[in-house]
């Protein structure tokens, strides 16, 4: 018989720990959840703005210019504005760009206007500005109308405005950023409002960002009165992210290529008719001895058909004696009616050789005028748009 097992609970020590442990652990985790949440949204937040910044420079690769802000708060860019609220539609995004506690984001971007395109340093302006000056020594007081262009802008001409925009002096007409009393522009800014209005002036923005196109700068420290984190993207940022430098690099080299292309297609095409010209008259050669076989054949035919009837009336006159000649004869004329044949189709050969070489030289003359007249044009264009590059400058 074996002995009972008496069952035993928690004892009252035992339960005491218990709840003290779930304090415990209660106190730590209640703070905690807040903290996770909000760093969850941060990291959501972080994650739309990279987005944003990708966005914006799809936009100017596609567009050729930064979109205007949105004046309205309905997400669609208004132009000429260059302050206001962030178009989210006009990028194609599919929300508005909010941060942790789902306050909107400011946006501002920078636009200077000037009358020649060459100087204008309008980011959110679609004008032909990119002119590339290839020559030197050129004069440049010519009286050339810097406007008169091929009016195909893309962004190309946004990386020229970025270069002028980037060595601009500083101006509080237009967006910038605010640093011990120094200004400095920026390509577009971003403005973060925070956990909201903290200087108390009925923003969610403090500061300077509040409104206008002044912004303090992303250095800026947290304080009791200012929670905005402000981001930026300046010039040589954005001049990076076009990819520029090596665009421009290339494309300032296409006009005077093309040319040096031209006129070196344009010298082997001659090189190669004078080659022709030479296959030309050994194909003259060719016809013509072609054709002195083929007399040569005719007279031999003639002269065995003229000896045919002689051979004939040897043999009469002699009884038969001489008859073997009129065998002989007639094979003779066999023999150079064959040979004529075969001159004749030589003849005809040579002769279709040669016109196909003619036929050749004529659309090879075609050619070099229509390389010529291309050549023409194209050099007049590069010096054009060297004339107006000068001008401008």
């Amino acid at each position: 018989m074996t002995a009972s097992r008496k069952q035993h609970g928690l004892t009252l020590i035992e339960l005491s720990l218990v709840l003290v442990i779930l304090g415990l652990v209660t106190s730590i985790m209640v703070p905690l959840v807040p903290a996770l949440t909000r760093l969850a949204s941060t990291e959501a937040a972080i994650e739309s703005l990279t987005q944003t910044n990708n966005a914006l420079t799809g936009f100017t690769l596609t567009a050729g210019r930064l979109p205007c802000a949105d004046t309205d708060m309905d997400g669609v860019e208004n132009c000429p504005a260059v302050a206001g609220g962030f178009p989210y539609l006009t990028l194609g995004l599919a929300a508005p760009l909010r941060n942790a506690q789902g306050y909107d984001y400011r946006y501002a971007v920078y636009s200077r206007s000037d009358g020649l395109p060459m100087n204008d340093a309008s980011l959110t302006g679609l004008q032909e500005r990119w002119q590339p000056a290839i020559a030197s020594g050129l004069n440049s007081a010519l009286t050339v109308n810097p406007t008169s262009l091929g009016g195909d802008s893309n962004h190309l001409d946004a990386c020229q405005a970025l270069g002028i925009a980037e060595s601009a002096a500083a101006d509080e007409n237009y967006t910038h950023l605010v640093h011990n009393g120094a200004r400095e522009h920026v390509a577009y800014v971003l403005v973060d409002p925070g956990q909201g209005d903290r200087d108390g002036d009925g923003s969610i923005f403090d500061g300077l960002n509040t409104n206008g196109i002044a912004f303090e700068h992303p250095t800026k420290g947290v304080s009791r009165t200012y929670d905005d984190v402000v981001r930026v993207v300046y010039f040589n940022q954005l001049w990076e992210d076009l990819g520029c430098s090596a665009l421009l690099s290339t494309a300032g080299h296409a006009h005077p290529n093309i040319e040096s292309f031209l006129a070196m297609f344009r010298q082997t095409i001659r090189d190669y008719r004078a080659q022709l010209k030479l296959v030309e008259e050994m194909a003259f050669a060719d016809n013509f001895q072609a054709g002195a076989s083929l007399a040569s054949a005719a007279a031999g035919l003639a002269t065995a058909a003229a000896e045919g009837p002689t051979a004939t009336a040897s043999a009469l006159n002699t009884a038969g004696a001489t008859g073997a000649a009129v065998p002989a004869s007639i094979a003779a004329i066999g023999l150079n009616t064959t040979a004529v044949g075969a001159a004749t189709a030589e003849q005809i050969a040579t002769a279709l050789n040669h016109q196909t070489v003619l036929d050749h030289l004529d659309e090879l003359d075609d050619l070099i005028d229509e390389l010529d007249d291309l050549y023409d044009s194209v050099q007049s264009n590069v010096r054009n748009a060297d004339h107006d590059a000068l001008s401008a400058q």
